[in-house]
């Protein structure tokens, strides 16, 4: 009895001593085929994602789809605001060959006083991904904070 009563001791110690690994992160989301734009920030405002294509016609939350197919996916705005980490995305699945825009608007404070917050934009386009940060200013719009082209597909190549 004494000796499983001492091996029962060894197993329970051995085990306090183990500790678990920490979790593992989540890995990246996967890349996606056409163009995704993404504007973050986390300061509590409003911030507006413009994106015009080729076309010249621009998806933002006024026009959040587009005749070439580009849709605003998230629109982040003060009202229902939770804290942390905002979003705005527009995005196009079979987007038209040609040069892209992307604009940035501080539209608004939510209940704060900020003047200038920083934001970081990803440009995903077939998979290849950029990412540029930038400060936007209350009531300052930029309108051309980056600039992307699509290329047209090869001959016989699908998109």
């Amino acid at each position: 009895m004494r000796r499983a009563a001492l091996g029962l001791l060894a197993l329970v110690a051995a085990c306090a001593r183990h500790t678990p690994p920490p979790p593992r992160p989540a890995p990246p989301e996967p890349p996606r085929s056409g163009v995704t734009v993404t504007l973050r920030w986390t300061a509590p405002v409003d911030l507006d994602l413009y994106v015009t294509d080729p076309s010249l016609e621009t998806v933002y939350f006024a026009n959040p789809r587009t005749a070439s197919g580009g849709v605003l996916e998230r629109d982040a705005r003060c009202a229902g605001r939770e804290p942390g980490e905002q979003a705005e995305r527009a995005r196009w699945t079979n987007p038209p060959p040609g040069r892209y825009r992307v604009g940035v608007d501080f539209l608004e404070t939510c209940g704060g006083a900020a003047e200038e917050v920083p934001y970081s934009l990803l440009v995903e386009v077939d998979g290849v991904r950029q990412e540029l940060t930038g400060r936007a200013r209350r009531a300052e719009r930029q309108p051309l904070v980056v600039e992307f082209s699509v290329a047209a597909p090869a001959a016989g190549e699908v998109r």
